[in-house]
């Protein structure tokens, strides 16, 4: 089978007898076998000049050598292809910031391991408090005997080592028991520390307030009246679940005891205080018998309040017990 080919327009079409010119530019068309794509003798030729169409002079170009295929390839006109989509503008991202890692998603609870009891703060305390109230109770009862000892001394003498060995005792048993008394203050605030990690522990955060502030409202006597109970109250809410008001009830009976205890201890101080400054013996009198009143007050305390540290916390199965709380979108 032959072609005509145009070899300056690139086109080809099957050979057709006395067609000897380009359709499309009017030039001699080259007849080539389909098969060894080379020309045949004898093709064509060329059409007269008066029957061929006006044509400008055109420079014709050397022939070049047929390439063995002939790839046809159409390309849209670049007025009708469609504008480029413009690039989306860039957002400033601002990155979150948290005060604590956050806890999303799922994740193993792993039951912390059981502390002995040695370094358990609220078995501590516990322990402490049940060792304290006896030498409470023996510093109130020496103040007692210094003070019948005084009364006596008004209408007749006591042996001198009578006088002086009620002193001592009161001393040291004064001593002994304020120092019992910082000692509880010590482990209290270990107590309270951990009583607040625990809570916050339970909602899945850390405790918000450092451990100095902590410190501050535990510890400071006078203004732990008030900041304790704070602290307990704060710690049950952030734990949440159906013990807050539980524990909000029983840190009302604890402070409300606890106020009452400091209050005559502030009493007791402040005539203290004042025997420095004079030399009343009615002064002295009312000083001891308020020290002794102030030293069975705080041993009544400390035994009362032993058995009741658990029921001003908020424990993890009252949490667990508790409905989930679940946020969803208002329409």
């Amino acid at each position: 089978m032959m072609l005509d080919v145009c070899l300056s327009c690139r086109i080809q079409a099957e050979h057709q007898p006395g067609r000897a010119t380009c359709p499309r530019c009017g030039r001699p068309l080259t007849v080539l076998d389909e098969t060894t794509r080379r020309p045949v003798a004898g093709g064509p030729a060329p059409a007269p000049a008066a029957a061929a169409a006006p044509t400008p002079a055109v420079r014709r170009t050397p022939t070049r050598p047929t390439p063995p295929r002939l790839r046809w390839v159409a390309h849209r006109p670049a007025d009708t292809l469609p504008p480029r989509p413009s690039p989306a503008p860039r957002r400033r991202t601002v990155p979150a910031r948290y005060g604590q890692i956050p806890r999303w998603g799922l994740f193993d609870v792993v039951a912390p391991p059981a502390e002995e009891a040695g370094t358990d703060p609220a078995a501590s305390l516990r322990r402490w408090l049940t060792f304290l109230w006896p030498f409470l109770v023996a510093a109130a009862v020496m103040q007692l005997l210094r003070y019948v000892t005084l009364m006596v001394n008004r209408s007749r003498p006591i042996p001198a080592w009578w006088d002086l060995g009620t002193l001592a005792l009161v001393m040291l048993c004064g001593w002994v028991a304020a120092a019992g008394v910082v000692v509880g203050l010590y482990y209290f605030t270990r107590w309270m520390i951990q009583v607040r990690a625990d809570s916050y522990a339970l909602a899945g955060r850390s405790d918000p307030r450092p451990a100095w502030a902590v410190l501050l409202m535990t510890a400071l006597i006078f203004v732990n009246v008030v900041g304790a109970p704070f602290a307990l109250v704060e710690a049950a809410r952030a734990a949440g679940g159906p013990g807050v008001a539980r524990v909000e009830r029983a840190v009302r009976r604890v402070a409300v005891a606890w106020g009452l205890v400091n209050l005559i201890g502030a009493i007791a101080l402040a005539y203290r205080i004042a025997c420095l400054f004079t030399d009343s013996v009615q002064t002295g009198a009312d000083a001891m018998a308020w020290a002794t009143l102030a030293f069975a007050a705080s041993a009544v305390f400390a035994r009362w309040l032993g058995p009741r540290l658990d029921k001003v916390v908020v424990t993890g199965d009252e949490v667990a017990s508790a409905p989930p709380r679940r946020l969803v979108v208002a329409a």
